[in-house]
């Protein structure tokens, strides 16, 4: 009798501790999917319970950046788009009328496919200008006419102007007659430019022919005007412009072509200067000066001359003369951005100078402050309002139950095996 009381005890036993086991044999995290970086979830219950739920705290573990995790009376649920990639997982413990419940979590983000640029369409390049007959100049009474001459091949444009002795002023050949009283001018879209009724104060003047195709343009060699009088003898004096009763337009004054400064004619033929050491590149500070410079020398004994350019791009062609900046060095100062200095030199000797020789570009630009970091808010999440031991303590309490369990279930199987064996004898 006693064996059997002790047997039906037993078994209660065994019973009890494994319907206890239950719930922390139950605690493997449940797999809610994978997902891909950048896309949203929608909206997932990872918890549903009949008991009103009456609090939610994240245990352990945590979501990515961009999920968050809410609750109401019937459930929890997590939602949003995910940031970055990897395994997660995450416990909360619920709470509801009748104790808390843990439901644990994992899932996996994948990285976001990296979309495949598309090559931009390489553009087909120009050919090159190539000038093939440059104006040459002209010896005039006052009141005649003149003729000049230019042509290049691959150019789209043909820009005639007027530049005077000193190169200081250009005048676009369509307001020249404005410029100088009497003067008529025709042939302005064409190879032949045909100055009439030329007045004196164009004595000195060049007329150069200015070529584009795009954005690029080359220039002529001036062809420089000669007054003479009646007896073919050059006239010195070079009157200004006669202002006449009614009001004169006051003409649009482009930047200066490459000049050296000097009004000598520009030979094609002489020898260029050779510069040896290039401006070089430099980052500065917001207001803080620095001096550009060049070592440059004449082939044949000549002087030589400066001029400064700049502009906000690496492109020769749209950079304007610096007024003043005409000596070998120059010393500038920049407040913000970046900007592009090139210098060119001219040699002159025996009355002619050369064409320009153009410096490499030396870029100059601006330090930036170092942008002030503000931190990024962490993503929403259930915020603990109670203490997480509980849930440790919990867990260690369900593996030792669990543990009894088993050691009883082994005790009864061992039991009644020795029971059978005592029988048997």
């Amino acid at each position: 009798m006693k064996k059997t009381i002790f047997k039906t005890l037993l078994i209660l036993t065994l019973c009890f501790c494994v319907a206890m086991a239950l719930p922390g044999l139950s605690a493997a995290a449940e797999n809610i999917g994978s997902f891909t970086a950048g896309e949203g979830i929608g909206t997932i219950q990872i918890y549903n319970s009949s008991l009103e739920v009456t609090d939610c705290v994240l245990s352990s573990g945590g979501l990515p950046r961009g999920m968050s995790a809410t609750w109401d009376a019937a459930g929890v649920y997590v939602s949003g788009t995910p940031e970055t990639s990897g395994n997660y997982s995450a416990t909360y413990t619920v709470y509801t009328s009748e104790g808390a419940m843990d439901v644990p979590i994992s899932f996996y983000v994948e990285a976001a496919p990296v979309p495949t640029a598309t090559p931009e369409p390489t553009p087909t390049p120009r050919a090159a200008m190539k000038i093939t007959k440059h104006p040459t100049g002209e010896y005039v009474e006052a009141g005649g006419t003149a003729k000049f001459v230019a042509r290049a091949d691959n150019a789209d444009k043909l820009v005639w102007r007027l530049v005077s002795p000193d190169a200081s002023n250009t005048v676009q050949g369509g307001e020249a007659a404005d410029f100088f009283p009497g003067l008529e001018v025709s042939g302005l879209n064409s190879e032949t430019l045909v100055l009439s009724h030329i007045p004196t104060s164009l004595n000195g003047w060049y007329v150069e022919a200015q070529f584009w195709s795009g954005s690029n343009h080359v220039e002529s060699s001036g062809a420089k005007i000669t007054i003479v009088d009646e007896n073919g003898n050059a006239v010195n004096a070079t009157p200004k412009p006669t202002a006449t009763a009614a009001p004169t337009p006051t003409p649009t004054v482009t930047a200066a072509p490459p000049a050296s400064g000097s009004d000598l004619p520009v030979d094609e033929n002489a020898e260029k200067a050779v510069i040896s050491v290039q401006p070089e590149s430099i980052e500065l500070k917001p207001g803080e000066s620095y001096t550009l410079s060049v070592i440059a020398s004449s082939p044949n004994g000549g002087s030589l001359s400066y001029q400064w350019y700049s502009a906000s791009a690496d492109n020769l062609n749209a950079a304007l003369p610096i007024s003043g900046a005409t000596e070998a060095s120059y010393t500038l100062t920049q407040t913000d951005g970046t900007a592009y200095y090139w210098v060119a030199v001219w040699n002159a000797k025996d009355g002619s100078r050369s064409s320009p020789v153009y410096s490499d570009s030396a870029e100059v630009s601006i330090a930036s402050e170092e942008p002030v970091v503000t931190p990024t808010a962490p993503p929403a999440e259930i915020t603990a309002s109670r203490s997480s031991s509980n849930v440790n303590f919990q867990l260690v309490l369900f593996s030792i139950i669990g543990v009894l369990a088993l050691a009883a279930l082994i005790g009864v199987v061992i039991y009644l095996r020795a029971d059978s064996k005592h029988k048997g004898e």
